[in-house]
């Protein structure tokens, strides 16, 4: 890395991520070691060694675009494919500002990957994808870096409160950061239903990396909000990352559905909803929000309002489940264009149960990918 280079990342990160250091609490978050310097509780010092096991595992990123920075976050190696290592991170670090779904190319746009070793390497964007907020930077490196293995959770296990650690390495020090929170039952304020929200008090420079628990399961990936961490579920980074392997792109489901969890409700609109169907208190079931721009015969007469409990016979407990689900029906597709599922529904308005027969489409069209989109605000 030059000098040049050096000090223009330095100023970008003095500028947009520490801003007035007699005040800003980013800074005050970025400056020290994996937690913050006074944090002697169990709950700190057990973050410490969660983080420290994957430290070499952990890198920074900075994208440039016309030689000027535009964004810093945090990554993680996950894969060594012949020459290459693959870097797991945030699509924010490519996105376009002024643009709500816009990311540069592959050749628009320069990244440096800082090690933990104070080693820095120009890195190549392999696949960006902005309906689920991740990308993948690759790195020719003359050693091996340990991977980290992404594997489902247990059964309800990311939506139930727990601790956890949020892990991010630091670009202008680049020093291995931790923040350790809870997990919340709560929606995000961010237009995207599959995310899960905790308490880890994180600053910018987290984004795209991992969030774990104490027992060293991986939670998912970090995005950033004023009023809770944001997180990309596991279960849906690893399948993005299994499509990617197989395809070297995502094949996007497009159910034109969207929706949220039943247990995200507040609790007066879970008790009433709950003397009419009381299995739906254990958590079960996902709620209709919005159907888009398709005739209502493809969705078997679901209405906003309802609720799909089932889905071929297994039981929703998340949007997050339901994606992974489809994620993993697209990849199932061979020739067929479509496939069709069968939900089990609850309907409030009647106190109704029936099974609806909806269609599942490659999300190809412009149409279906306008609609299905997540919607992921530039910071």
């Amino acid at each position: 890395m030059s000098e040049d280079n050096a000090s223009r990342r330095d100023k970008f990160w003095k500028e947009n991520f520490y801003g007035d250091t007699d005040s800003d609490l980013d800074a005050a978050a970025e400056e020290d070691e994996p937690s913050h310097p006074q944090d002697f509780t169990k709950e700190g010092l057990d973050a410490k060694e969660v983080v420290l096991c994957l430290a070499k595992s952990i890198v920074s990123l900075v994208s440039f675009v016309d030689g000027k920075p535009l964004f810093g976050c945090t990554g993680t190696v996950i894969n060594h494919v012949g020459s290459e290592t693959w870097i797991l991170t945030s699509a924010t670090l490519v996105r376009k500002p002024g643009t709500d779904h816009g990311a540069y190319k592959e050749d628009e746009v320069k990244i440096e990957v800082l090690l933990g070793n104070k080693r820095s390497i120009n890195g190549c964007l392999a696949m960006c994808n902005l309906q689920y907020n991740i990308a993948i930077v690759t790195v020719e490196l003359q050693f091996s870096l340990p991977i980290v293995a992404f594997n489902d959770l247990p059964e309800c296990y990311s939506i139930l409160g727990r601790p956890v650690v949020a892990v991010g390495r630091d670009s202008k020090s680049q020093v291995l950061l931790a923040r350790h929170g809870n997990m919340i039952r709560k929606r995000s304020k961010l237009d995207c239903s599959e995310l899960l929200l905790c308490t880890c008090p994180i600053s910018k420079t987290f984004i795209g990396g991992l969030v774990m628990d104490f027992e060293r399961r991986i939670i998912g990936i970090s995005f950033f909000a004023e009023d809770a961490t944001p997180i990309v579920p596991i279960e849906i980074v690893s399948r993005c990352l299994k499509h990617f392997k197989k395809f070297r792109t995502l094949k996007l489901p497009c159910l034109c559905i969207r929706g949220h969890a039943v247990h995200s409700l507040e609790l007066r609109n879970l008790e009433i909803l709950c003397l009419n169907f009381p299995e739906l208190s254990y958590g079960i079931g996902i709620v209709v929000d919005q159907i888009f721009g398709v005739l209502p015969g493809n969705f078997g007469g679901i209405e906003a309002g309802d609720i799909i409990c089932s889905f071929d016979g297994v039981v929703l407990r998340s949007v997050a489940q339901l994606t992974a689900m489809l994620l993993d029906k697209v990849y199932a597709m061979k020739s067929q264009k479509t496939m069709v599922l069968q939900a089990g529904m609850r309907r409030p308005r009647d106190n109704s149960k029936f099974v609806a027969m909806l269609n599942i489409w490659e999300n190809s069209s412009v149409e279906c990918s306008n609609s299905f989109c997540n919607r992921w605000p530039l910071l």
